[in-house]
């Protein structure tokens, strides 16, 4: 048996990047906030909108010119389905199904079962 074990590597077990050890480049510690500064940053931020130093920024459209028209039509799309819906009365759709049930064929109709 001891044979079969001959090409093993023995030692321990070596990892790229330096294998999360600090000391050798790996995981690093988070530095922590100071305190002081983070009190004084909101009243300098509220200074500067004030003095109108920063402009609103537009949030940034990262969609295709494709994607876009697809919203587009979705959303004209979707109107004239409200806009359809709110035009007709309870009264009338179901009137328009009772229309619609009538032109159906026998061949639909529920067969009677049993005696009678």
């Amino acid at each position: 048996p001891s044979e079969s074990y001959q090409h093993v590597v023995k030692g321990g077990l070596k990892l790229k990047g330096g294998g999360g050890l600090p000391a050798a480049g790996g995981v690093k510690k988070k530095k922590k906030k100071d305190k002081k500064r983070d009190a004084e940053r909101p009243l300098e931020l509220a200074a500067g909108d004030k003095d109108g130093e920063k402009k609103p920024s537009e949030p940034k459209d990262n969609r295709t010119e494709a994607e876009r028209r697809y919203d587009e039509q979705a959303e004209r799309t979707q109107a004239r389905l409200i806009e359809k819906m709110a035009s007709k009365s309870h009264k009338d759709k179901v009137r328009e199904f009772n229309e619609y049930l009538s032109k159906l064929s026998e061949h639909h109709d529920i067969p009677k079962v049993g005696p009678g």
